[in-house]
């Protein structure tokens, strides 16, 4: 793994480490929206972690598949926190099952959060792909050989990529979840995360100190 490589994952892991600091400044409402959404948010980041894991010990393929989950995970999230009714997460309480699907799902928050199409453009260009590292599709499958032989090709723009798409989304749901809970400057700190690395940072680089 290269230098820059490493360094973009030693980048996002301190960006998780200061956004779990972020929301543990506060202790949230106990109501069934806020214990969904929190749960949620601690397995996508636990995610996370076993992800950066996964990768530092050479298991790619197990990283990629990870993506999926946390990126559904996000979407859920952000439904229960600013779109669900009281019914449907009731129903969701009771059922273990959302009255949505993946479309859907997008295309409300979406609305609700006026994203201006964000969302249903993200699942658009990369689901099928996620589904695909997720499910041992062909994406994951064709990155299972070098050549001809048995050995694992994923390349490190790759690695940036998943791993930059996991930290976005994680943070945004962080982000959402502190504004519901009128943390409003919360909010914005976590939300002004996302654009300290990956091509957001290269594009608009920091100040020195």
């Amino acid at each position: 793994m290269t230098p820059e490589t490493t360094k973009h994952l030693e980048t996002v892991e301190g960006i998780m480490g200061k956004a779990k600091a972020i929301l543990a400044r506060h202790s949230y409402p106990d109501d069934l929206r806020g214990v969904i959404v929190m749960g949620t948010l601690t397995q996508i980041i636990e995610h996370h972690e076993a992800m950066l894991l996964s990768i530092r010990n050479d298991k790619i393929g197990s990283a990629f598949a990870l993506v999926r989950s946390i990126v559904e995970g996000v979407y859920r999230g952000l439904w229960v926190n600013f779109c669900a009714t009281e019914a449907q997460l009731q129903v969701f309480e009771r059922d273990d099952r959302l009255p949505l699907n993946m479309v859907e799902m997008a295309q409300a928050i979406d609305a609700k959060y006026q994203a201006q199409g964000f969302f249903e453009n993200l699942r658009a260009r990369s689901w099928a792909a996620m589904c695909s590292y997720a499910h041992t599709g062909m994406l994951q499958l064709g990155r299972r050989f070098t050549g001809a032989v048995a050995k694992p090709a994923y390349t490190e723009e790759e690695i940036t990529q998943a791993t930059t798409t996991a930290t976005t989304c994680t943070l945004l749901l962080i982000g959402k979840f502190l504004a519901v809970q009128n943390y409003v400057a919360d909010c914005k700190e976590a939300e002004a995360l996302i654009g300290t690395y990956g091509p957001a940072a290269k594009r608009n680089p920091q100040p020195s100190a």
